[in-house]
């Protein structure tokens, strides 16, 4: 859409395309259309000034937003920021078709890696599941997962921060379900950063916050989007619609709606500050019609957030998306069909901050079973997108001339130059002759899934925080907790 912008992308290679540009530009233009003649509720009376003030009409609480300034606002918008961890070095380049997996927030049940059986999600899930992230190589940010139990509601996001900084230094997404958490938690990375300008330099919290579809941008989720966006801390702010429920049932009806949502968003992050780095996208699902609840594995749900991130490339914005989670309720076949579905079509549409590995039970139940499998999952995903290297090299005249006729490659220098980075090596998956297989134990992927995050549990060591930071932490975060009912 726009020729301002540099679009830096880390991995090229196979891309997936779902929209044509005449159906971008299709949707831009009845999204503007929503946005003007529909409008959408805003709870927040400061947002509501400041929209008014930019050139909006505002009629009990309804803002009708001007094509103009959302166009505006589209450019003012970043295209990419840079996401540290929080040593302070680089880690992720959020934009273009760069993809990173990382966890999602906010389940109410984990299934225990130790027993197998369905219970409320506590701290220590949380502890537990990023020092298993910081460990793994493909879940490069981290979530707190699920919503902790074993102590005082109000209290959640501040626990939920202490137990992903003590146990991760990997990027972090943070949830607040207050404005007085989001102020906590900005105090606590403050600290572990060294201080307000350290973080702002090289910020390694981004805020998540959520309008209610269809057209909702409530109180709280305004307010955070208005904090952030004063700090410089990235804020992901999307929509969880449903089509059928909160949405239209037709796929691309739905594209229209998120769109709007997303619009009005960028538009009130932007207005509040231009250059507020603001990541866009959702998780774009479908009501099954027969349970009455998010279909979370559906093939509906695939190929919108692939057609949203056409829309969302256009832009120039960094992207929000969901893979590597599943409608089932173990780690079972069904479990692995559904998030490798996912994880694939994430990494082709060029998703950045892809959310929701470990994710089970229709976005209810948590597993770090389910985590571990993702990142091979995710492994593989990179593999592929990251297309073929065509050179002198790889072409490789000089070996097949020298081969020959009847001859064999696995003795050739050229093989032992380059089968490391060309061939993909497993990490869990198995390979081996049937009866090797059995001398080694016959073990099932569900049995090395098990294995692998006990033994980052007994032996993954996590680089400590520094005593200013957690004196500031622990003056923080409330001590007393109370048992998970």
């Amino acid at each position: 859409m726009r020729t301002n912008k540099t679009n830096i992308s880390e991995r090229a290679g196979l891309r997936l395309n779902i929209l044509s540009d005449d159906q971008i530009k299709e949707i831009h233009s009845r999204s503007l259309e929503i946005l003007s003649r529909t409008g959408v509720y805003v709870e927040s009376d400061e947002a509501i000034e400041m929209l008014a003030d930019a050139g909006c009409r505002v009629q009990d609480g309804i803002v009708k937003f001007p094509p103009g300034l959302v166009e505006w606002a589209l450019d003012a918008a970043p295209s990419q920021f840079l996401f540290y961890n929080r040593t302070g070095d680089y880690a992720l380049n959020v934009g273009g078709h760069n993809t990173y997996f990382g966890m999602g927030p906010t389940l109410l049940y984990m299934l225990d890696p130790d027993t197998g059986e369905r219970r409320k999600f506590v701290k220590s899930d949380t502890e537990k599941a990023a020092r298993v992230a910081d460990a793994l190589e493909n879940i490069e940010w981290v979530m707190g997962l699920g919503t902790i139990s074993d102590c005082d509601p109000k209290d959640t996001e501040v626990h939920e921060f202490d137990a992903m900084v003590r146990n991760t230094t990997k990027p972090m997404i943070t949830w607040a379900e207050s404005l007085e958490g989001l102020r906590s938690i900005i105090k606590m990375a403050e600290a572990v950063r060294g201080g307000k300008a350290a973080l702002q330099d090289a910020p390694f919290i981004a805020s998540y916050s959520e309008p209610i579809s269809p057209f909702v941008q409530n109180n709280i989720a305004v307010e955070k989007l208005l904090i952030t966006a004063d700090y410089g801390i990235p804020t992901v702010h999307t929509p969880i619609p449903q089509a059928g429920a909160s949405m239209p049932t037709t796929l691309a009806g739905t594209l229209v709606g998120i769109n709007a949502e997303n619009l009005a968003s960028v538009t009130i992050s932007q207005v509040r500050k231009a250059g507020a780095p603001i990541i866009i996208g959702g998780v774009i699902g479908t009501m099954d019609m027969l349970e009455a609840q998010l279909a979370y594995g559906s093939p509906e749900m695939q190929l919108m957030l692939a057609a949203y991130m056409d829309m969302a490339h256009y832009y120039e914005i960094p992207t929000w998306g969901t893979g590597g989670c599943t409608d089932s309720k173990l780690p079972d076949q069904q479990a692995a069909i559904e998030a490798a579905q996912s994880v694939l079509y994430s990494a082709l549409s060029g998703a950045n901050l892809v959310h929701d590995p470990g994710y089970m039970a229709s976005g209810t139940q948590g597993s770090l079973d389910m985590l571990v499998m993702v990142d091979e999952i995710a492994r593989m995903a990179k593999y592929i997108t990251r297309g073929m290297r065509v050179n002198d090299e790889t072409l490789a005249l000089d070996a097949l001339n020298q081969v020959g006729p009847g001859g064999e490659f696995l003795t050739s220098q050229h093989t032992f130059k380059n089968f490391r980075e060309q061939l993909y090596f497993p990490t869990l998956m198995d390979r081996q002759p049937h009866d090797k297989w059995v001398e080694a134990g016959a073990k099932t992927m569900g049995e090395r899934i098990k294995e692998r995050y006990r033994h980052i549990l007994e032996t993954h060591e996590v680089e400590p925080l520094s005593d200013e930071a957690l004196r500031v932490i622990e003056e923080t975060v409330p001590q007393q907790q109370k048992a998970a009912a």
